[in-house]
C-alpha cells in the first residue's frame, strides 16, 4: 500500500489533487478530511525531537503523555467523530499500543507539568496547600513535599532513531491498513504532512508520495478577504498578507520540492495546462493514462475555474492587488 498526500499553505487548492487522484482505479480516498498527527505540535515529529534528538529524563516522557492528550483529541466524541471513523474504531487502540512500544518502563511519579497541564490555576491550588502544611504540619520537616498527584504515571522513553522509525512506521502503516477498507493499493490522505521540511517526514513512511500545492496569491488574499473570512490568513492590509506569504513560504529557499517523494504543483496549472500536468501527475505516480477511469467527474477544472482570477472581479481592491503584484512577483500566475 502507498500513502499518496497533499501539502499546502492554506487555500492553495490542495483538494483539486485530492478530488483529482480520487478519479483513478485502484486509489482509495479518506476524502478531504485532514490528518495532521504526524505534523502537528505534540505530534509524531514533536515526539522524535523529544524522544531521539534532544532526549531529557523529564522531556521525554511528558512529550509521550502529550501525543497521548493528541491521539484522545483526535478520536472525537459522541457529538464530534474525528478519526475513530475512518480507523473503524481502532485509532485509539493502535496509537496507544505504539506508545507503548516507545515506552521502556512507568513508576508512579509526576513533576510540575502534569500538575501544569491541568490548567494554570490547578498548579498553584495544589503548591499553595503544599506551602501551607509545609508551614504547618511539617514546619521542621521542609524538604517534605505533599504528593499531590498519587496516581500519577510517568513514562521513561529513550528509542535509538532506528527503533522510533521502525515503531513510526509500522505504526502509520497498522493505521492505514486497518483505514483502507478497499485494499487498494494506493491511499489519499489528507495533509498528513507539512509542505516544509518534508524530507523529514517521509522518513515515518514505508511509502509515500506528497504533492506539494501553490496558488496565486492574489487569489489567496481574495478568496480570505471576500469569500472564506476564516480569520486564518492576516488580510487586515495587504502588506501584513505580503509578509506572511513570504514568512510561510520562506523554506523554498532551502527546501527542495521535486524529488523521487515530492511533486510542486501550481493549483492554476490543473485548469489552464490541465492535460500535459495530469500527464506529469501520471509519471510521478506511475499512473497510465487508462487509469483515469472518472475523468472530471471529482475533479472539474470547468468549476474550478471560477475561484481563480479573483482580481479581475472585485475592482475596489485594485489598488490592494497591485502592490500585492510588486511584492511577491515570483509567486504570480501567467494564464494563457
Amino acid at each position: 500500500m502507498r500513502i499518496i498526500s497533499c501539502a499546502s499553505y492554506y487555500g492553495t487548492g490542495s483538494s483539486a489533487i485530492t478530488d483529482l487522484i480520487s478519479e483513478y482505479e485502484n486509489v482509495y480516498s479518506l476524502t478531504n478530511y485532514e490528518f495532521r498527527f504526524v505534523q502537528d505540535p505534540d505530534g509524531i515529529s514533536d515526539l522524535e525531537f523529544q524522544l531521539v534528538e534532544n532526549h531529557n529524563r523529564h522531556n521525554a516522557g511528558h512529550a509521550l503523555k502529550r501525543y497521548k492528550k493528541l491521539v484522545d483529541f483526535y478520536s472525537g466524541n459522541k457529538f464530534i467523530k474525528k478519526y475513530e471513523l475512518f480507523f473503524q474504531n481502532r485509532w485509539k487502540e493502535i496509537s496507544y499500543e505504539y506508545i507503548d512500544n516507545l515506552t521502556d518502563f512507568k513508576y508512579r511519579g509526576w513533576w510540575q507539568y502534569d500538575l501544569l497541564d491541568r490548567g494554570v490555576n490547578y498548579y498553584y491550588r495544589k503548591l499553595f496547600l503544599n506551602k501551607i502544611i509545609q508551614k504547618t504540619i511539617w514546619r521542621n520537616k521542609c524538604e517534605r513535599q505533599l504528593n499531590v498527584l498519587p496516581n500519577e504515571i510517568t513514562y521513561c522513553s529513550r528509542p535509538s532513531e532506528d527503533k522510533f522509525l521502525n515503531e513510526t512506521r509500522k505504526y502509520i502503516t497498522k493505521l492505514f491498513t486497518v483505514a483502507n477498507i478497499k485494499n487498494a493499493n494506493n491511499l489519499m490522505v489528507d495533509q498528513i504532512v507539512p509542505p516544509s521540511n518534508l524530507q523529514r517526514y517521509v522518513r515515518y513512511f514505508d511509502n509515500i508520495k506528497v504533492f506539494v500545492v501553490e496558488r496565486d496569491p492574489r487569489d489567496v488574499y481574495l478568496l480570505e478577504k471576500k469569500i472564506w473570512k476564516g480569520n486564518v490568513i492576516p488580510i487586515e492590509s495587504p502588506q501584513l498578507f505580503c509578509k506572511w506569504f513570504h514568512y510561510t513560504r520562506a523554506h523554498r529557499k532551502v527546501d527542495n520540492l521535486n524529488t523521487e517523494n515530492v511533486m510542486f504543483v501550481q493549483f492554476e496549472d490543473l485548469i489552464n495546462n490541465y492535460s500535459e500536468t495530469i500527464r506529469n501527475i501520471e509519471g510521478f505516480l506511475g499512473f497510465s493514462e487508462k487509469e483515469h477511469i472518472k475523468q472530471r467527474q471529482i475533479f472539474n477544472p470547468l468549476e474550478s475555474i471560477k475561484n481563480t482570477q479573483l482580481y479581475k472581479r472585485y475592482p475596489e481592491c485594485n489598488e490592494e492587488i497591485r502592490y500585492i503584484e510588486g511584492e511577491l512577483k515570483e509567486y504570480l500566475y501567467e494564464w494563457r
